[in-house]
């Protein structure tokens, strides 16, 4: 009953923690209270330290003699490679773990591979991606739609990648919006805007609802191809849908019109976002159009405006 309690309570200051030197005191809280083999509070422990950037201060503790084998479960493991893979400048630390996790025997499942591929997109290590790969086939997890869109993801963000993600797009059985949105941004990312275009109307025949990200993905490939037509049709198809205008979509809108020489309607979307979800993308790709098509005096309103507004360009 007493450990019951203990558990609790340092779950409930965990949750509530904010800082560095909070999450020290809990630290010292759960050795007290002899929590530290509790996977539970180790596993809120890894996660909460991952939110303060404080991972490795989280693992000096997770992984010291202080706490026994056995609590190093595949929750454990999996909370501490997507820790890592969201990291900035430590992602191949995920690949680390990983491979501590298989040298304790520990089984990864369907949630480790994503966080693992995320490393390795982030990285942009094509072999090590491969190799990842690799372990997915020897385990089974290759009819798993979110182990598959994280793969492609991967292969979609390595130089070179691109052609394995499309052979893993279309050998998927089963696909679903997230699918399709992560190959035609793989398009995008490396200059194959009319293959994203290509892809985007195979969606269409085949009856697939297009999700936020597939727009946002087909508008900057109208943008790059002054695809005009299609651009207001996916302007006309958020209308119809009632979409929510979020500001990345506004954004891109915003951008295939000033790019495809429409500033009129680039200004209108613009003015129609309320001042709240403007971001300095929105502002500057509205002057970037205006300038580019004759209507200097405008850009330079809009500029002095926008710095009226607070808003300053990168």
């Amino acid at each position: 009953m007493y450990k019951r309690a203990a558990e609790q309570n340092c779950l409930a200051l965990l949750q509530l923690c904010n800082s560095l030197f909070e999450l020290t005191q809990i630290h010292a809280k759960i050795l007290k209270l002899g929590l530290q083999n509790n996977p539970l509070v180790l596993t809120k422990f890894t996660s909460i330290s991952s939110d303060l950037s404080a991972i490795h201060y989280a693992c000096s503790f997770i992984f010291s003699p202080e706490t026994e084998l056995h609590c190093h479960d595949t929750f454990l493991f999996n909370s501490v490679i997507k820790a890592y893979a969201e990291t900035t400048h430590s992602k191949t630390t995920a690949i680390c773990y990983y491979k501590e996790m298989l040298s304790h025997g520990v089984e990864p499942n369907n949630y480790t591979y994503p966080f693992l591929f995320k490393a390795c997109a982030g990285i942009g290590d094509l072999n090590l991606g491969k190799m990842v790969h690799g372990s997915v086939l020897k385990l089974g997890f290759c009819c798993d739609t979110h182990v598959l869109n994280s793969m492609i993801h991967m292969y979609c963000s390595c130089e070179n990648g691109i052609a394995f993600g499309e052979k893993l797009f279309d050998e998927m059985s089963k696909t679903n919006s997230v699918s399709w949105s992560t190959m035609m941004g793989g398009y995008v990312k490396w200059g194959m805007s009319s293959e994203a275009v290509r892809l985007f109307r195979r969606m269409q025949i085949l009856g697939v609802k297009p999700d936020e990200i597939s727009m946002v993905m087909v508008l900057s490939a109208c943008a790059d191809l002054g695809a005009l037509e299609l651009g207001r049709w996916v302007e006309s198809y958020i209308e119809r849908e009632k979409i929510e205008m979020r500001s990345e979509l506004c954004n891109a809108l915003i951008d295939m019109f000033a790019k495809c020489g429409d500033v009129n309607n680039a200004s209108k979307v613009f003015r129609n976002m309320p001042e709240s979800k403007r971001t300095v993308v929105s502002w500057t790709s509205v002057i970037f159009g205006m300038a580019l098509h004759g209507r200097g005096l405008e850009a330079v309103s809009l500029f002095e405006e926008m710095k009226g507004a607070g808003v300053r360009s990168r």
